[in-house]
C-alpha cells in the first residue's frame, strides 16, 4: 500500500501551503472558526453540553470517551451559535492549552492553539515509540507529526483469537521515513489470543509477513516469536501479565516487558483481567487506581530477579482502546543518530524508560540503564536521579531487586525531583526508579529499565523462581484440563511450551 498521497499531504502542511479546510456548506446564521495550529495537532472541539465536534475531512478518533480530531496546521469550521471549548495538545513535551469560545450567528473568529514545548527530549539524545498501534496505515505519518512520536511499529495484520482481523499490506518497503526524527514500520504483527488462550504477543520490526495458521489454543506462540526472530524482528510482551508469558521469557522468546500497557488511558483503568485470560491478580490494591500499576511491576521484579535481561516498553493500542497514539510511550537514549533500527538496538540494549507521564533520568556511577555496573562488598554505588513532569508528582521511589530503597515525597517544585543518594549493594542484582502522579479517574506514571549491579555475590532467586514455577503449574493444569483442543497433539505441544519453560525455574529455584 502506498502512502505518497499521504507524505506529499503532511509535507505540505509543514511547509505551510496546505489550504484551510471547510466544514460544511455556509449557512448565513452559523459562526466561522478560523483555527491556527503549529502544524498537525491533536485537537479537540466541543459545544456546552460537552458533545464533541469532528470537523470531516480529518483525520479524527472517538473511541469511548476519547474524541479528538488533528488539525493541519490551518482549518476553518462552520459552528452553530453558542459556548465551546477548544483544546489543544501535542504529545507529552508540550504544555495542553485550551480556550473557551462565545460565538454568535454570523461571527468570524481566528485562534492560534500552540501547545508549548517544556521538554525537548530529542535534544537530550531520547526518542520516543508507541509500539501497540492499530491506527490506520495511511494516517500515521500525520499522527506521529501530530504527537511529536518519533517511532510506531504498524499492527495492521492483528489476529484475534481463532482468525486474521486483516491481512498484512503487500509493500516492499517494510520501513517507511517520513522525515529525518520520524519513521514507521508496516507489517508488523500482534497475535492475541484471549479468554482461555494464552495471551497477546507483538512481533515488531518484521521485513516480511508472518503468516498464522491456527486457533485460540493452538500453535503455541513460540512458532510466531521464533519466526520473527529468523527474519531478525523483536518481540514485546505488551503486557507480562499474560498466561504464557512466563514460559516465553523463560526461554528467551520475548526482548521487551509492557510495563505502561493500555489498560492505562486518559479518562480511566480497565481493571477487567481475569476475564481476558491474565493472571489472577494476589492483593486486592491491584483492583485500584493507585494499585494497578503495581500489578505488572511486581511481576517484573520476579523476572529481573531471576536473571532474565527485560527493558521496560510501552503501547498505548491505539485506535481499539481510549488513547492518543503515543498516550503510553517508551524512550530510548541514542548513541548515534536516530533511525528505526538504531532505536531498537537501543531499546534491546535497555536504554529505555516507559512513561504515560513523567520523563525519568537514571544513573548508577555514571551508567545508564541497560548497562552493568562493577563493584565490590562494602562500596557504595552513587545514584543520581531525575523526574520531570508538567503535572504535580505524587511520589518517586528507587527500587532495588523489588523493594523501595527510597521514596521521594518532597520534590524541587510540584513536578521536579532531582536527587542524589549512595546505595551498598549486599547482592548482585540491579536498581531502577519509578515515578507516580497523583491518581484520579486514571492514573499517570513511569519506569526505567534496571541498571545492573555485579557485586560478585550471587543472589537467590528461589522465591522468584517460585512465583513462576507456581504460575506455570496453575497454567498447564488449566490447558490439561480444556475441552477446547481440536486435536490432543495440540494440547501437547501448549503443555510441552510450559513444560520447558518450568525447567528452566527450576534451576533457578535451586
Amino acid at each position: 500500500m502506498s502512502v505518497a498521497p499521504t507524505l506529499r499531504a503532511v509535507v505540505a502542511v509543514l511547509l505551510g501551503y496546505a489550504g484551510a479546510t471547510t466544514v460544511q456548506p455556509p449557512v448565513a446564521s452559523n459562526a466561522r472558526l478560523q483555527l491556527r495550529t503549529p502544524g498537525p495537532t491533536r485537537v479537540y472541539l466541543a459545544d456546552a453540553a460537552g458533545a464533541p465536534v469532528t470537523p470531516p475531512g480529518t483525520v479524527a478518533y472517538d473511541k469511548g470517551d476519547e474524541h479528538h480530531f488533528i488539525a493541519p496546521g490551518r482549518i476553518e469550521i462552520e459552528l452553530r451559535p453558542g459556548r465551546y471549548r477548544v483544546a489543544a495538545e501535542r504529545g507529552p513535551e508540550h504544555r495542553p492549552v485550551s480556550v473557551g469560545l462565545d460565538l454568535r450567528a454570523g461571527d468570524r473568529r481566528e485562534i492560534e492553539l500552540n501547545p508549548a514545548r517544556w521538554i525537548d527530549m530529542n535534544a537530550k539524545g531520547w526518542y520516543s515509540a508507541d509500539l501497540h498501534n492499530h491506527r490506520k496505515l495511511e494516517d500515521v505519518p500525520t499522527l506521529l507529526l501530530a504527537e511529536d512520536l518519533n517511532l510506531a511499529p504498524t499492527l495492521v495484520d492483528w489476529v484475534w483469537d481463532d482468525g486474521q482481523r486483516a491481512p498484512a499490506p503487500v509493500t516492499d518497503e517494510p520501513i517507511r521515513r517520513i522525515d529525518a526524527r520520524h519513521v514507521y514500520s508496516v507489517l508488523d504483527k500482534e497475535v492475541e489470543r484471549l479468554m482461555e488462550g494464552p495471551g497477546a504477543v507483538d512481533l515488531l520490526g518484521l521485513r516480511s509477513p508472518v503468516p498464522f495458521e491456527g486457533y485460540r489454543l493452538y500453535p503455541p506462540n513460540t512458532v510466531f516469536t521464533e519466526a520473527a526472530r529468523r527474519q531478525g524482528g523483536y518481540v514485546d510482551a505488551e503486557k507480562i501479565v499474560w498466561r504464557d508469558t512466563a514460559p516465553l521469557v523463560a526461554l528467551g522468546q520475548i526482548d521487551f516487558a509492557g510495563i505502561v500497557y493500555n489498560h492505562f488511558n486518559r479518562h480511566d483503568v480497565e481493571f477487567e483481567t481475569d476475564r481476558w485470560g491474565m493472571i489472577p491478580k494476589w492483593r486486592p490494591e491491584f483492583e485500584t487506581v493507585a494499585g494497578m500499576p503495581l500489578w505488572a511491576m511486581e511481576v517484573y521484579y520476579h523476572f529481573l530477579n531471576c536473571g532474565f535481561r527485560l527493558p521496560a516498553s510501552a503501547g498505548s493500542a491505539s485506535g481499539v482502546k481510549a488513547a492518543p497514539l503515543g498516550y503510553a510511550r517508551v524512550y530510548v537514549h541514542l548513541e548515534e543518530p536516530f533511525s528505526y533500527e538504531a532505536w531498537f538496538r537501543g531499546l534491546k540494549a535497555g536504554r529505555s524508560f516507559a512513561t504515560n507521564g513523567p520523563m525519568l533520568f537514571l544513573t548508577v556511577d555514571g551508567r545508564e540503564p541497560g548497562t552493568t555496573v562493577k563493584t565490590k562488598p562494602g562500596l557504595s554505588l552513587r545514584v543520581r536521579l531525575e523526574v520531570l513532569s508538567p503535572r504535580a508528582l505524587e511520589r518517586v521511589e528507587l527500587i532495588e531487586r523489588g523493594r523501595v530503597v527510597r521514596a521521594f515525597r518532597e520534590f524541587d517544585a510540584p513536578g521536579r525531583l532531582a536527587a542524589e543518594l549512595d546505595v551498598t549493594p549486599e547482592t548482585d542484582g540491579w536498581l531502577a526508579a519509578r515515578a507516580f502522579e497523583p491518581p484520579g479517574r486514571t492514573i499517570r506514571f513511569g519506569h526505567t529499565s534496571p541498571v545492573y549491579v555485579d557485586r560478585g555475590t550471587p543472589a537467590s532467586a528461589a522465591e522468584d523462581a517460585r512465583f513462576f514455577l507456581d504460575w506455570i503449574d496453575r497454567e498447564a493444569r488449566l490447558y490439561g484440563a480444556s475441552t477446547s483442543f481440536r486435536r490432543e497433539r495440540d494440547r501437547a505441544a501448549m503443555l510441552d511450551l510450559f513444560a520447558r519453560g518450568r525447567t528452566v525455574y527450576e534451576r533457578r529455584a535451586q
